[in-house]
Protein backbone atom coordinates (compact mmCIF):
# COMPACT_ATOMS: atom_id res chain seq x y z
CA UNK A 1 0.00 0.00 0.00
CA UNK A 2 1.41 3.36 -1.05
CA UNK A 3 1.57 6.39 1.17
CA UNK A 4 -1.04 8.00 -1.05
CA UNK A 5 -3.42 5.10 -0.32
CA UNK A 6 -2.83 5.44 3.40
CA UNK A 7 -3.57 9.15 3.24
CA UNK A 8 -6.67 8.65 1.07
CA UNK A 9 -8.04 5.91 3.36
CA UNK A 10 -7.65 8.31 6.30
CA UNK A 11 -9.71 10.83 4.34
CA UNK A 12 -12.41 8.39 3.17
CA UNK A 13 -14.56 8.59 6.37
CA UNK A 14 -14.52 12.39 6.15
CA UNK A 15 -15.28 12.20 2.45
CA UNK A 16 -18.19 9.80 3.09
CA UNK A 17 -19.66 12.15 5.70
CA UNK A 18 -19.05 15.13 3.38
CA UNK A 19 -17.10 17.02 6.02
CA UNK A 20 -13.68 17.20 4.33
CA UNK A 21 -12.27 20.24 2.63
CA UNK A 22 -12.74 20.86 -1.08
CA UNK A 23 -9.06 20.13 -1.72
CA UNK A 24 -9.27 16.79 0.12
CA UNK A 25 -12.46 15.89 -1.71
CA UNK A 26 -10.82 16.44 -5.09
CA UNK A 27 -7.78 14.44 -4.01
CA UNK A 28 -9.95 11.49 -2.99
CA UNK A 29 -11.97 11.58 -6.21
CA UNK A 30 -8.83 11.71 -8.38
CA UNK A 31 -7.23 8.87 -6.46
CA UNK A 32 -10.16 6.44 -6.53
CA UNK A 33 -10.34 6.78 -10.32
CA UNK A 34 -6.97 5.05 -10.50
CA UNK A 35 -7.01 2.90 -7.31
CA UNK A 36 -9.50 -0.03 -7.15
CA UNK A 37 -8.57 -0.83 -3.54
CA UNK A 38 -9.40 2.63 -2.26
CA UNK A 39 -12.53 2.71 -4.38
CA UNK A 40 -13.63 -0.60 -2.85
CA UNK A 41 -12.90 0.78 0.62
CA UNK A 42 -15.09 3.81 -0.18
CA UNK A 43 -17.97 1.57 -1.29
CA UNK A 44 -17.65 -0.43 1.90
CA UNK A 45 -17.88 2.73 3.99
CA UNK A 46 -20.94 3.90 2.07
CA UNK A 47 -22.72 0.58 2.66
CA UNK A 48 -22.13 0.89 6.38
CA UNK A 49 -24.01 4.19 6.48
CA UNK A 50 -27.51 2.86 7.03
CA UNK A 51 -29.38 5.94 8.29
CA UNK A 52 -29.50 9.11 6.30
CA UNK A 53 -30.35 12.45 7.93
CA UNK A 54 -33.84 12.24 6.45
CA UNK A 55 -34.35 8.70 7.72
CA UNK A 56 -33.08 9.77 11.13
CA UNK A 57 -35.67 12.58 11.19
CA UNK A 58 -38.43 10.15 10.22
CA UNK A 59 -37.42 7.78 13.02
CA UNK A 60 -37.55 10.61 15.55
CA UNK A 61 -40.98 11.64 14.31
CA UNK A 62 -42.27 8.08 14.65
CA UNK A 63 -40.86 7.88 18.19
CA UNK A 64 -42.52 11.17 19.13
CA UNK A 65 -45.86 10.04 17.68
CA UNK A 66 -45.64 6.76 19.58
CA UNK A 67 -44.79 8.51 22.84
CA UNK A 68 -47.64 10.99 22.32
CA UNK A 69 -50.08 8.11 21.64
CA UNK A 70 -48.85 6.24 24.71
CA UNK A 71 -49.24 9.37 26.86
CA UNK A 72 -52.82 9.82 25.60
CA UNK A 73 -53.64 6.17 26.37
CA UNK A 74 -52.09 6.42 29.84
CA UNK A 75 -54.07 9.63 30.47
CA UNK A 76 -57.34 8.00 29.40
CA UNK A 77 -56.68 4.92 31.55
CA UNK A 78 -55.80 7.12 34.54
CA UNK A 79 -58.96 9.20 34.09
CA UNK A 80 -61.11 6.06 33.83
CA UNK A 81 -59.45 4.59 36.93
CA UNK A 82 -60.10 7.82 38.86
CA UNK A 83 -63.71 7.91 37.65
CA UNK A 84 -64.24 4.27 38.70
CA UNK A 85 -62.72 5.00 42.11
CA UNK A 86 -65.00 8.02 42.59
CA UNK A 87 -68.05 6.02 41.50
CA UNK A 88 -67.05 3.28 43.92
CA UNK A 89 -66.88 5.77 46.79
CA UNK A 90 -70.26 7.26 45.82
CA UNK A 91 -71.89 3.83 45.58
CA UNK A 92 -70.38 2.80 48.93
CA UNK A 93 -71.54 5.96 50.68
CA UNK A 94 -74.98 5.78 49.06
CA UNK A 95 -75.39 2.25 50.40
CA UNK A 96 -74.12 2.79 53.94
CA UNK A 97 -76.08 4.54 56.65
CA UNK A 98 -75.19 7.02 59.34
CA UNK A 99 -76.91 8.37 62.42
CA UNK A 100 -79.09 11.47 61.98
CA UNK A 101 -77.74 13.97 64.51
CA UNK A 102 -80.55 15.28 66.71
CA UNK A 103 -79.23 18.85 66.92
CA UNK A 104 -77.83 19.20 63.39
CA UNK A 105 -81.06 17.90 61.82
CA UNK A 106 -83.20 19.94 64.26
CA UNK A 107 -85.21 16.83 65.08
CA UNK A 108 -86.80 18.51 68.10
CA UNK A 109 -89.05 20.24 65.53
CA UNK A 110 -89.81 17.05 63.66
CA UNK A 111 -90.49 14.26 66.16
CA UNK A 112 -92.52 13.88 69.32
CA UNK A 113 -93.89 11.08 71.49
CA UNK A 114 -97.38 10.97 73.00
CA UNK A 115 -99.19 8.51 75.22
CA UNK A 116 -102.72 7.71 74.08
CA UNK A 117 -105.68 6.83 76.32
CA UNK A 118 -105.33 3.10 75.62
CA UNK A 119 -101.70 3.20 76.78
CA UNK A 120 -100.08 3.17 73.34
CA UNK A 121 -96.90 5.25 73.24
CA UNK A 122 -96.76 6.68 69.75
CA UNK A 123 -93.84 8.27 67.88
CA UNK A 124 -95.11 11.11 65.69
CA UNK A 125 -92.93 12.33 62.81
CA UNK A 126 -93.24 15.39 60.66
CA UNK A 127 -91.73 15.25 57.18
CA UNK A 128 -88.26 13.71 57.52
CA UNK A 129 -86.03 12.07 54.90
CA UNK A 130 -85.04 8.84 56.59
CA UNK A 131 -84.01 5.39 55.47
CA UNK A 132 -84.53 3.38 58.67
CA UNK A 133 -85.47 3.65 62.33
CA UNK A 134 -83.42 1.63 64.76
CA UNK A 135 -84.77 0.92 68.24
CA UNK A 136 -82.67 0.39 71.32
CA UNK A 137 -82.98 0.33 75.11
CA UNK A 138 -81.15 1.74 78.11
CA UNK A 139 -80.91 0.47 81.68
CA UNK A 140 -81.29 2.38 84.94
CA UNK A 141 -77.55 3.15 84.95
CA UNK A 142 -77.75 4.78 81.51
CA UNK A 143 -75.95 2.00 79.62
CA UNK A 144 -77.37 1.44 76.12
CA UNK A 145 -77.99 -1.93 74.51
CA UNK A 146 -74.69 -3.01 72.94
CA UNK A 147 -72.57 -1.49 75.70
CA UNK A 148 -70.53 -4.09 77.64
CA UNK A 149 -72.15 -3.07 80.95
CA UNK A 150 -75.75 -2.99 79.67
CA UNK A 151 -78.06 -4.98 81.98
CA UNK A 152 -81.20 -6.13 80.15
CA UNK A 153 -82.83 -7.03 83.47
CA UNK A 154 -82.68 -3.36 84.48
CA UNK A 155 -83.80 -1.81 81.21
CA UNK A 156 -86.11 1.13 81.78
CA UNK A 157 -85.95 3.31 78.67
CA UNK A 158 -86.90 2.83 75.03
CA UNK A 159 -84.73 4.55 72.43
CA UNK A 160 -85.04 5.36 68.73
CA UNK A 161 -82.41 6.42 66.20
CA UNK A 162 -83.08 7.69 62.68
CA UNK A 163 -80.62 6.59 60.02
CA UNK A 164 -79.89 8.17 56.65
CA UNK A 165 -77.61 7.39 53.72
CA UNK A 166 -74.14 8.93 53.87
CA UNK A 167 -74.94 10.39 50.46
CA UNK A 168 -78.65 11.10 50.60
CA UNK A 169 -79.12 12.78 47.21
CA UNK A 170 -81.56 10.09 46.03
CA UNK A 171 -83.63 9.92 49.22
CA UNK A 172 -86.50 12.08 48.00
CA UNK A 173 -87.12 9.73 45.09
CA UNK A 174 -86.14 6.25 46.23
CA UNK A 175 -85.83 6.02 50.00
CA UNK A 176 -88.34 6.18 52.82
CA UNK A 177 -89.75 9.59 53.62
CA UNK A 178 -92.06 10.38 56.53
CA UNK A 179 -95.11 12.31 55.50
CA UNK A 180 -96.67 14.87 57.88
CA UNK A 181 -98.43 13.24 60.84
CA UNK A 182 -96.80 9.84 60.16
CA UNK A 183 -96.69 7.83 63.39
CA UNK A 184 -95.44 4.56 64.79
CA UNK A 185 -96.59 2.76 67.95
CA UNK A 186 -93.52 1.96 70.04
CA UNK A 187 -95.07 -0.01 72.89
CA UNK A 188 -98.06 -0.11 75.26
CA UNK A 189 -97.51 1.07 78.81
CA UNK A 190 -99.69 -1.68 80.24
CA UNK A 191 -97.88 -4.42 78.37
CA UNK A 192 -94.37 -3.00 78.86
CA UNK A 193 -94.30 -1.72 82.41
CA UNK A 194 -90.50 -1.56 82.54
CA UNK A 195 -90.30 1.39 80.11
CA UNK A 196 -90.73 4.75 81.79
CA UNK A 197 -88.83 6.88 79.24
CA UNK A 198 -88.53 7.25 75.47
CA UNK A 199 -85.40 8.94 74.14
CA UNK A 200 -83.73 9.75 70.86
CA UNK A 201 -80.25 8.22 70.80
CA UNK A 202 -77.43 9.95 68.91
CA UNK A 203 -75.03 7.12 68.08
CA UNK A 204 -72.32 9.58 67.06
CA UNK A 205 -71.85 11.35 70.40
CA UNK A 206 -73.88 8.79 72.46
CA UNK A 207 -76.24 11.47 73.70
CA UNK A 208 -79.80 10.75 74.83
CA UNK A 209 -82.57 13.27 74.14
CA UNK A 210 -85.69 12.65 76.23
CA UNK A 211 -88.91 12.56 74.14
CA UNK A 212 -91.39 11.17 76.70
CA UNK A 213 -91.55 10.16 80.34
CA UNK A 214 -94.18 8.04 82.06
CA UNK A 215 -96.49 9.85 84.43
CA UNK A 216 -95.18 9.03 87.89
CA UNK A 217 -98.76 8.82 89.16
CA UNK A 218 -99.53 5.84 86.92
Amino acid sequence: MSKNCEMIKDLLPLYTDDVCSEESRKAVEEHIKECPDCKAELEKLRKNVTVSPQKDTDVLKRIKRRLRTENIIVGIISALALLCAMMGVIVYMANTMTNMDYDDKKLENCISVVEEENGDVRLICNKIDCDRIFSTAADIDGAVFGDPDFDKEKKCAYGVTFMERRINIFSRNFFFQFEPEHSVILFNTAENTEYDTVFYYDKGDKQKHILWERDKND
